[in-house]
């Protein structure tokens, strides 16, 4: 375990108490991860549905998903089958969450069937990574019914023209705190043929219009 473990030694009267713990935590949650894929299924689904709103697992939870690739049934209706939520903001994250675990599983069938149950309204309202837009991409772009979604923080164009492409029925785009140039604005606005309305914030009029 030399490199994995860090090693403290505490002297106690007459004997060396040694206490042992990963160097990261993202080792702990990987080999969480490992141990709880080889429980029985019912087992599994037991403890991630107990454990969905602790944000303690959730890079576990990521690993897990990368792992078994969500194809158990029991934790499939366990974790998913409640009512989604339409808007991930500082306060709920939980959408955001679900989209990393069917990010991470590339379950696509699967994926298509829970994000088939998202509202047609998406509010975003809460600064987002790369990765995050990774995975919300993957997933809103298998959805197909989107009709408004607002963006309330950057988001990256090539991720933006991915959900607006597979969603036809996209009417309304509300995007605040972006910089795309100019060349990028025209470049979306070509992209989006099927948007009836289009608001973007921070790029000029003239941008759009060509």
């Amino acid at each position: 375990c030399m490199g994995l473990l860090n090693v403290h030694l505490e002297e106690v009267a007459f004997s060396t108490i040694r206490t042992y713990n990963l160097q990261h935590a993202t080792l702990q949650e990987f080999l969480s991860a490992e141990e709880l894929k080889c429980l029985p299924e019912e087992k599994q689904a037991k403890f991630w549905s107990g454990n969905m709103d602790n944000p303690s697992v959730a890079m576990a939870f990521r690993f897990y998903c990368g792992l078994t690739g969500l194809k158990s049934k029991a934790v499939q209706k366990a974790v998913f089958s409640g009512p989604l939520p339409n808007e991930i903001n500082f306060s709920d994250r939980s959408l955001l969450f679900l989209f990393h675990s069917l990010f991470e599983s590339q379950n696509i069938p699967f994926t298509e069937q829970v994000v088939q149950r998202l509202q047609p309204t998406q509010r975003i309202v809460f600064g987002l990574s790369p990765f995050d837009w990774m995975a919300l991409s993957h997933c809103l772009s298998k959805c197909s019914h989107l009709k408004e979604l607002i963006v309330s923080s950057k988001v990256p164009i090539n991720y933006l023209v991915k959900i607006c492409e597979n969603n036809p029925f996209l009417v309304e785009l509300v995007i605040g705190f972006n910089d795309f140039s100019k060349n990028d604005a025209k470049s979306f606005v070509q992209s989006v043929q099927s948007l009836e309305m289009l608001h973007v914030e921070n790029v000029e009029a003239t941008s759009l219009s060509a």
